[in-house]
């Protein structure tokens, strides 16, 4: 069966289904999404500013308010205690909430378009894709935008078919919770503005702009409160978040997010998206303006990533789940076409299924990797295995307590060797400084160190001495340095960010 919303709201027997299946889907997705999230909180570089701002309210408007305010909100009504892991905690439950949102959402809409058999086909999808489940378990932003996303693009469609001031509204709803989520998300307006121009006239049109308008200012004015007092802090983090997306950190190339896209999908993904693509194009002369919309919103964002010199995987979580969906609708497509040889009902079930179970194996590489800690097994080791006189250089990936953090004698229990900490374990100096400060062991991740030696990367042309002398540490120790404790680097790079510890290379090396 097939449905959209031109045709109407759905009779009371469906709309009591599809509310059924919306609470069901949400409650798997944040139950499973919820799994393993008590990982100390200090391990991903943002969840301790985040928890920091919601337990002073000192914010630092480096990203919009909207997962920060939810989460205070939270912490408030539930009466959590403000202690650092538990407000990180409630946080990540926050950011599981926004992807289980999203995801029925996303469900929603493929029920709209392309009736139950999409609606199921994308649900599962999502629930099961690795990078969803993955990125839920944060106190982060972008769980947040990708609510925003997916908010926008379902009201959008709503909207297109039939235009009233209360759809207008609630797009307005919408992307303001995209632009509140990530200051990126205000490329949903790219969505809802040609939607309001170009949907079939119904209605006092001006009346349903004001409606829009009213909504996303003031669903802006609400979420982002604290940032109105202090406009100029505001505009230096607006900046700063710019310049990051404009030049970028490292000089990463631009080509990343299209290896993102095929490490974030499955070959069967790939095929049913190009074989949704291939009969979109077919009947291309029949398709509203706002399916084009649908369809190209995350090609041109990936496009729009791919000419940016910021490389984040996070970044591309909302392309991501665009991408699942398009591909579940094309489960229909594939069954249409294999129809020929088998019963279309068999087709339909065998593809849907083959889209759903070609996300198993990543998914639970995934949830297991969230059940294992590689910075625990470091410690005990070198609780227990190295020298207690030891002096031990680290990069910043590798979970050793800074002495110069006083926030970490609250973190680690104490270690009897010595630590130097740098953002790059080369920065402590080069081999012979190192040993002059009687430093004996070095532990190395590839997380920090692996930049320097692909050979796609180049720095930018002020890094350039800083970039050759880290190269030249890290080759040398990985070349003569004598290997000690090793961990390779796992799905979850902030439970497994790959740890080698080597003792340091003899003189002459």
């Amino acid at each position: 069966m097939s449905s959209d919303f031109s045709a109407g709201a759905p009779d009371l027997r469906q709309a009591f289904w599809l509310i059924l299946w919306s609470l069901a889907l949400f409650a798997v997705v944040l139950a499973l999404d919820t799994r393993h999230n008590e990982f100390p909180y200090f391990y991903h570089p943002d969840e301790p500013a985040a928890v920091d701002q919601v337990m002073t309210s000192a914010w630092n408007y480096h990203d919009p308010m909207l997962f920060l305010s939810a989460t205070k909100a939270v912490v408030e009504i539930l009466q959590i205690p403000p202690r650092e892991q538990d407000i990180v905690e409630a946080g990540r439950w926050v950011s599981a909430a926004f992807t289980a949102v999203a995801v029925v959402a996303f469900a929603l809409l493929a029920y709209a378009w392309r009736g139950w058999t999409a609606s199921v086909a994308t649900g599962l999808g999502l629930l099961l894709h690795h990078q969803l489940f993955e990125l839920s378990h944060f106190m982060t932003e972008d769980p947040a935008l990708l609510m925003g996303v997916a908010l926008t693009l379902l009201t959008a469609y709503a909207f297109w078919f039939k235009p009233n001031k209360w759809r207008a509204l609630l797009l307005g709803v919408a992307v303001a919770l995209a632009i509140s989520g990530k200051y990126v998300g205000i490329v949903a307006l790219g969505v809802a503005v040609p939607v309001l121009l170009r949907a079939r006239q119904r209605g006092n049109r001006r009346s349903q702009w004001i409606c829009f308008a009213g909504a996303l200012a003031s669903t802006l004015l609400v979420v982002n409160l604290p940032l109105l007092p202090h406009p100029g802090v505001f505009c230096e983090s607006l900046g700063r978040e710019l310049k990051l997306v404009m030049r970028g950190q490292h000089g990463a190339p631009h080509a990343r997010y299209w290896g993102i896209f095929r490490d974030s999908s499955t070959p069967v993904m790939r095929v049913l998206l190009v074989v949704f693509l291939a009969a979109r194009w077919r009947e291309r002369r029949r398709l509203p303006l706002v399916i084009w919309l649908v369809i190209g919103f995350p090609f041109a964002c990936t496009l729009a990533l791919s000419f940016s010199s910021r490389s984040n995987y996070s970044y591309f979580l909302p392309e991501s789940a665009c991408f699942t969906f398009l591909a579940a609708l094309g489960v229909l497509d594939a069954a249409k076409y294999l129809s020929q040889w088998v019963g279309y009902r068999w087709a339909l079930a065998g593809t849907a299924a083959a889209l759903v179970i070609a996300q198993m194996p990543s998914w639970m590489t995934y949830e297991a990797a969230f059940e294992r800690d590689d910075n625990a097994e470091l410690l005990d080791w070198v609780r227990t295995q190295a020298p207690p006189e030891a002096v031990i250089a680290k990069d910043s990936h590798v979970q050793l307590p800074d002495p110069g953090n006083p926030k970490d004698k609250a973190r680690f229990l104490p270690l009897p060797q010595k630590i130097l900490c740098e953002r790059y374990a080369a920065d402590v100096g080069g081999m012979d400084k190192m040993r002059d400060m009687g430093v004996t062991l070095v532990a190395v991740s590839p997380s920090d160190y692996e930049k320097f030696r692909l050979l796609d990367v180049r720095p930018l042309a002020e890094e350039a001495v800083s970039y050759a002398r880290r190269k030249g540490f890290y080759d040398n120790l990985l070349r003569n340095g004598e290997l000690l404790f090793e961990r390779e680097r796992g799905a979850v790079l902030y439970l497994h960010p790959g740890i080698r510890v080597y003792r340091l290379p003899l003189k002459g090396n």
